[in-house]
């Protein structure tokens, strides 16, 4: 008879035992983890990002990484992904500069990966989140017009962060095929890249002046670039002759707008990629719910008419 209260007791403790390991799984199961594998990890433009990535896990009380580089280098990067990959992350944030094979084998994983920024198009994500370039390319000839006019010749010259990066190639494609049809004619005499650092973006334009001296519109595709342009022709005394534009709205680019340094920029609010991204890939967690493949986010010209106001109408 002991031996069967025994059996009996035992049972029941297996049974609370095997009930509350399952509950723990459960719990450990419910701590949802995002990593934000960030391009950029301590740049003001993708800072912004940060504050809506940042903002949108303290709302959805996720558990959350911003992890990066301070200099471009894809393949820390690539490892940054790996790792959450490694740690089952149950999303993955990125910019679209990585490789294809690495995504494809993120996906394997059953992992969502938002891209934002730029897009691979050739490799499995759950969506990309980012600018449309022939958009980009029409609102830069609409403002180069007004400023320049129409039957003046463009002799264009272009910076980007990186000439390898699909993102800059895509984008230096659109200016090439939008701008045919400027009625002045254009020819883009020269394309140079930052590195995403001021001190290089302005060496590279001091050449550039000085080995074209007829340029006449300087397009940045970096977010320091148009700075470090604008700084660099005040010292040719050149402002003038050039006419400057920029994408995003760092705080100086913006500065640099209102004092007249530089003409306009293309922004775009890189606070919604890290706010909205978080929220495509909870519901994605915890719902199933799909997400749009290309979700293009809103782009606006910030001129010296708009710079004190624009931020209610890209909202």
């Amino acid at each position: 008879m002991k031996r069967k209260y025994w059996r009996i007791g035992l049972l029941v403790l297996l049974l609370v035992s095997g009930c509350a390991d399952t509950e723990h799984k459960n719990t450990q199961k419910e701590e949802i983890y995002f990593l934000y594998a960030t391009p950029l990890a301590d740049h003001p433009i993708w800072l912004k990002s940060k504050e809506g990535f940042d903002q949108a896990c303290k709302e959805l009380d996720v558990k959350c990484d911003w992890i990066g580089p301070s200099v471009i280098d894809t393949e820390k990067m690539e490892e940054v992904i790996t790792q959450g990959m490694y740690q089952k992350a149950d999303g993955i944030i990125t910019q679209g500069v990585v490789s294809a094979d690495l995504l494809n084998e993120v996906a394997q994983q059953d992992i969502p990966v938002v891209l934002v920024d730029s897009n691979v198009e050739n490799a499995e994500k759950f969506m990309y989140y980012g600018k449309n370039f022939h958009t980009q390319a029409q609102l830069f000839l609409k403002e180069i017009e007004h400023t320049v006019g129409k039957n003046e010749k463009l002799i264009v010259a272009i910076q980007v962060a990186e000439l390898d990066f699909k993102i800059a190639q895509d984008q230096i494609k659109e200016i090439e095929k939008v701008f045919q049809a400027h009625p002045g004619g254009v020819e883009i005499i020269t394309i140079t890249e930052s590195k995403s650092d001021k001190v290089r973006a302005q060496s590279e334009w001091v050449r550039a002046f000085r080995e074209h001296p007829d340029i006449n519109v300087s397009i940045n595709f970096a977010a320091e670039s148009a700075e470090a342009c604008g700084e660099v022709v005040q010292t040719l005394d050149i402002r003038d002759q050039v006419h400057i534009y920029g994408v995003d709205d760092m705080d100086t680019t913006l500065n640099y707008i209102r004092s007249g340094k530089i003409d306009a920029s293309i922004v775009t609010s890189f606070y919604q990629y890290g706010y909205k991204s978080v929220y495509q890939m909870y519901d994605y967690v915890t719902k199933g719910t799909a997400a749009k493949q290309d979700d293009q986010i809103k782009l606006m010209i910030v001129n010296k008419d708009n710079v004190d106001s624009y931020k209610e109408d890209l909202k």
